[in-house]
């Protein structure tokens, strides 16, 4: 598999820098011999192959344990610590694992047969086992998992996205020229959580040209003073996130050029790029290209990449997702699944490699988002991806969600999903959940909530209650930043909810 491959041409030179962790700084030599460990470890006393699951946030085991896995033949199942407790138990379910890494304390119930390693353990099976390099043998084959990531579901209930290593290495084929980069330091960002797949950037791609991942970690991000002296002294030359954490960044007027003069590149993906922030790197990083792409989770993080020019920026049309790879094929079609003209909106169902094989035990799911075609004469796999786009010339554009899915933040929420728990909260009878937008994306959540009762008290005091309780049952950023506690909901002709009329309210 060429990351592994490349992990362990890099490591033949001791100093090369493979990831900066604060203060500690781990070489490729560092990172080949750690994630052999790991493996050697897997393969001499695992029982079978299922995934690794590996719970945590950035810690500097975390990546030697995901390519350890990969070295082992097993995929490994990223979990960030922003999971509440009950969604962690329904992956571990779900995936029955071997082998739960905890790189953070948690006291989730683990299934029968399941062995738990901590953070002592792992750091001590990487002192252990030092029987040298893996045999490529033993490495996951093309057909072969790589990775599980568990996104919203509509029943309230995570579902699992396999990615193979076809897959990934068909991606890579098309998208390392984009990471490419000519820089005096060959340094890219590190911030997106291992459990959201855009990461797969700078840990596949970025790793594989010999990259040093600079970590930024939730830590630094909750800290503007940390975070801010910490771009100072990254010498980033690759910048790779969601927007919106750019428009975090681009809060304090000190993030220019300045700051980090050796920045060649933004790579964006996971939610709308605005006019407004490509003209404000325009103006604060004159010298650095702006790349967007869009790409579902089921089709392997990415399926198109422009550059973003300056005749883009102006254009009253919002900024284009951009081309598809070069062996992407978009079609959008219309309600009965006909090709609509250049121009006019439909759903764009992606055609390619990169496309998944479905839904992790869910043949359910799988059989209504997947679906087999011919492209160009070879068969190939595709993927409803249920957004609305059109076509202008080579460029696509994205029009929103054709159902209740969004993105915020760069993750991808199904709202039915925040619906469904916040009834299991005690008092709440029924909600709706509507995304409020601003700057052509959606800025925040709110929630219509009808009670059981009552309410006793200020209201205000209920509100907090509803949102601790759900916070148990979700991660944070599923959590609506506004609730509005309600009497009645307004219906429509068709006796549902009006949607429409709760979001005139806001």
């Amino acid at each position: 598999m060429f990351v592994l491959e490349k992990i362990a041409q890099y490591a033949k030179d001791e100093n090369r820098k493979a990831v900066i962790y604060h203060d500690k700084v781990m070489t490729y030599a560092e990172l080949e011999q750690f994630s052999n460990a790991f493996a050697d470890f897997l393969l001499k006393n695992g029982k079978d192959k299922s995934p690794v699951v590996i719970y945590g946030h950035k810690e500097e085991e975390f990546l030697p344990c995901m390519y350890g896995a990969l070295k082992a033949g097993r995929a490994y199942v990223p979990v960030d610590i922003t999971f509440p407790a009950d969604r962690l138990e329904m992956v571990l379910s779900d995936v029955s694992p071997e082998f739960f890494v905890t790189l953070r304390d948690t006291d989730v119930a683990v299934c029968e047969g399941t062995k738990r390693l901590n953070v002592n353990e792992i750091d001590e099976i990487f002192k252990s086992y030092k029987g040298g390099a893996i045999d490529s043998a033993n490495w996951v084959k093309p057909e072969d998992n790589c990775y599980i990531l568990f996104t919203s579901g509509s029943t309230g209930r995570p579902k699992g996205v396999p990615i193979n290593r076809a897959n990934i290495e068909n991606l890579a084929s098309q998208l390392i020229p984009w990471c490419d980069i000519e820089a005096s330091t060959d340094i890219i960002t590190n911030q997106i959580s291992f459990s959201f797949d855009v990461s797969v950037v700078s840990v596949y791609m970025g790793v594989s040209l010999g990259k040093t991942l600079y970590t930024i970690d939730k830590t630094m991000m909750e800290t503007p003073a940390s975070l801010y002296e910490g771009l100072e002294n990254s010498n980033l030359s690759f910048w790779v996130s969601t927007p919106s954490f750019a428009e975090l960044c681009a809060m304090s007027e000190h993030f220019n050029e300045k700051m980090l003069p050796n920045l060649k590149r933004f790579l964006f993906c996971g939610e709308t790029l605005t006019h407004k922030l490509v003209d404000l790197l325009h103006e604060r990083f004159p010298n650095a290209d702006i790349v967007n792409t869009y790409g579902p989770t089921e089709a392997t993080v990415l399926v198109t990449a422009s550059l973003i020019t300056r005749e883009m920026a102006e254009d009253q049309k919002p900024i284009p997702i951009g081309e598809p790879l070069p062996e992407v094929e978009f079609r959008i079609v219309d309600s009965e699944g006909k090709p609509v003209k250049e121009g006019e909106t439909g759903e764009l169902q992606i055609i390619s490699d990169n496309v998944g094989h479905g839904y992790y035990g869910r043949p359910d799911l799988t059989q209504k988002a997947f679906f087999e075609t011919e492209s160009r004469g070879v068969k190939k796999r595709g993927y409803r991806t249920g957004d609305a786009c059109y076509q202008c010339g080579k460029l696509y554009y994205f029009c929103g969600r054709m159902d209740f899915q969004i993105k915020l933040n760069g993750y991808r929420i199904e709202l039915e999903d925040i619906e469904n728990n916040m009834v299991k909260v005690e008092n709440v009878s029924r909600a709706v959940v509507i995304p409020v937008m601003k700057e052509e994306k959606v800025d925040y959540l709110a929630a219509f909530v009808l009670s059981t009762k009552e309410i006793d008290g200020p209201k205000l005091r209920e509100i907090t209650r509803i949102k601790s309780e759900l916070a148990k049952l979700v991660p944070n950023y599923m959590v609506p930043r506004r609730i509005v506690l309600c009497s009645s909901l307004p219906t429509n002709t068709n006796g549902k909810v009006d949607r429409k009329e709760l979001a005139k309210q806001l």
